[in-house]
């Protein structure tokens, strides 16, 4: 009797931990992420709002529409997860600083999967114009960023880029 007495009191003192995971890690719940569509204007309209996301320190948004195991790499060829992403943005919270504004972005959509590529020139820096590419993956009635990639573009390629003829 006493071995199934400290068996349920075992029991009992995990139900915490079991009923923590039982929720949703990740409740998404943004309003501004509700009713997209498997569209062009969809894509633009989250690209924008993320950039706001990132400048206002909004990781609640950006962790709803990043996936868990979302993957980005630097122009600089460093590696940076979900995790380093919204660490970036947190730091943000509070500051009061002007968002971006956004180049133009191409979408290209092929089924559930949609990429976005720019050309972004960092406003006030010394550092070179960025060519940047974020896949988008359709999940569940939702888009969500799985990997993003920055390369450093010379200006004197930006140009022909724009034109879709950047050399590989």
């Amino acid at each position: 009797m006493c071995v199934s007495r400290r068996i349920v009191t075992g029991l009992i003192a995990l139900l915490p931990v079991v009923s923590a995971h039982a929720q949703p890690q990740d409740s998404c719940e943004p309003q501004s992420l509700m009713q997209q569509q498997r569209d062009e204007a969809t894509i633009q309209r989250l690209e924008a709002l993320w950039n706001v996301a990132i400048s206002q320190g909004d990781t609640s948004f950006e962790r709803c529409l990043l996936t868990a195991d979302f993957v980005e790499i630097l122009s600089t060829g460093e590696l940076k997860t979900r995790a380093d992403e919204l660490g970036y943005t947190a730091k943000n919270k509070g500051r009061k600083q002007r968002t971006p504004e956004l180049p133009a972005i191409t979408i290209l959509i092929h089924g559930n999967v949609a990429v976005a590529r720019a050309i972004w020139k960092p406003t006030g820096a010394t550092r070179e114009s960025e060519q940047v590419a974020d896949c988008f993956v359709w999940e569940n009635g939702v888009w969500h960023v799985v990997f993003s990639q920055l390369t450093p573009v010379e200006d004197s390629d930006r140009g022909r880029f724009l034109r879709g003829r950047l050399p590989l």
